[in-house]
């Protein structure tokens, strides 16, 4: 077992890798791992935490996001040029940490070249495909994708413009990343993009799921959090979470609403639960109500909507191992879903919720309605999910794994 691990981080609390990041910190500080986290920005003060250059972290973000103007694309996605760095690899380097892992860490956190001068073994969660991308965090998944394929100036799509920011940071990375990399994929198509990835195809990696905070737990009590969130105590309530709100698409708002009227058919008197910024001025075609809960950054509040709402719907576009999915499992709530990147790996099919085929509005919205009639069937579906997201990805399961990887990185 290393006798200290050095978790590097963005965030500790805004979206779901930094709460991941911050959930494993969290249990490898209960089982008395000496574990540290170095982040941006912090929204918790825990044991062992530490927001590193609070002023120089927030210039070096907003440096790094005007970047992305340079390059014009029609995808508007989450991009990172990582060109300035909040931390530098020789306070790295300096500290006592005998592993370092790496979480998310763009937005102005760590650039690429200070990446390439760690000199500690390094074991860096995938949480999505930047590692082995230009700036994207996701984007094309076909065989002639140019993660896959290298970034050239001959294989730049023609409806960009501008500064090539995707190769020119690819590149960088070809160039700075020299040490050996040892990955953790939350989800098996993760660790298979990892594996056709020109940059990382034969970097060692292993596949081992986010762990969650403490505060998720099958127990809770529906009536009660319906009580507490002051949500209507009869009619079934649909939950939808998205850190980016309802405009976000990769997260699949539209692709869940266009489902409703369907599944309204047969609960009219559905309703829905929205997490994340509040688009109150919304109208919705379908009619059903939606209650806006705004972003919750604390754990119990989270858990609390969990347990009052009867499923969780995760219609995402584009996604790893999203933290709603596993959640709602580990409370017991059934999750319809797509059938995409790492959700089987959450789901199981008829078993724990339904996977639909992707993005296949009627399938999705056949999917809804079977999760909402779990609480008819007693719960099999709910009950089971708990049960496997125990197996699958607990601290007592996760954490060993880790434990493992990290020692065999240590060179004796």
């Amino acid at each position: 077992m290393p006798s200290s691990v050095l978790h590097l981080s963005t965030y500790d609390a805004n979206g779901g890798a930094g709460r991941a990041a911050f959930a494993l910190h969290s249990s490898m500080i209960d089982r008395a791992i000496d574990s540290r986290l170095w982040v941006g920005r912090n929204q918790h003060d825990a044991p062992g935490e530490t927001p590193v250059h609070p002023l120089r972290f927030r210039v070096n973000s907003s440096l790094d996001q005007r970047l992305w103007r340079l390059q014009r694309s029609p995808a508007q996605s989450w991009r990172s040029p990582a060109y300035f760095s909040s931390i530098t690899a020789r306070a790295i380097n300096a500290s006592d940490a005998d592993v370092v892992h790496l979480h998310w860490v763009t937005d102005g956190l760590l650039s690429i070249r200070q990446i390439g001068l760690i000199t500690k073994p390094i074991v860096w969660s995938l949480v999505d495909m930047w590692p082995f991308s230009g700036t994207e965090h996701y984007g094309d998944t076909s065989p002639t994708a140019r993660w896959v394929q290298g970034y050239t100036r001959a294989n730049r799509p023609e409806d960009h413009s501008g500064v090539d920011l995707d190769r020119r940071a690819w590149e960088r990375k070809r160039r700075d990343w020299r040490r050996p990399i040892t990955f953790a994929a939350a989800s098996s198509w993760m660790e298979d993009c990892l594996h056709i990835s020109a940059l990382f195809h034969a970097a060692p990696v292993i596949r081992v799921p986010h762990v969650l905070g403490s505060a998720f737990s099958p127990d809770a009590d529906h009536a009660a959090a319906r009580a507490r969130l002051q949500l209507p105590p009869d009619v079934p309530l649909i939950l939808f979470i998205s850190s980016g709100g309802i405009s976000d698409a990769r997260k699949g708002w539209d692709l869940l609403e266009a489902a409703l009227p369907s599944v309204r058919t047969e609960f009219p008197d559905l309703e829905v639960v929205v997490l994340g910024p509040a688009s109150p001025d919304h109208q919705s075609p379908t009619g059903v109500p939606i209650h806006w809960a705004g972003s919750v950054d604390s754990d119990a509040r989270l858990a609390d909507y969990y347990a009052a709402t009867d499923i969780t719907v995760v219609p995402s576009r584009e996604d790893n191992m999203p933290l709603s999915a596993m959640e709602a499992q580990t409370i017991g709530r059934p999750v319809a879903a797509f059938a995409i990147g790492g959700l089987p790996d959450i789901v199981s099919h008829m078993e724990t919720g339904y996977l639909a085929q992707a993005f296949d509005v009627a399938d999705l919205a056949t999917g809804i309605a079977l999760c909402l009639n779990d609480r008819q069937r007693g719960g099999v579906w709910g009950g089971e999910a708990a049960e496997r997201a125990q197996r699958t990805w607990s601290p007592d399961v996760v954490i060993p794994q880790l434990l493992q990887t990290y020692a065999s990185v240590i060179k004796p």
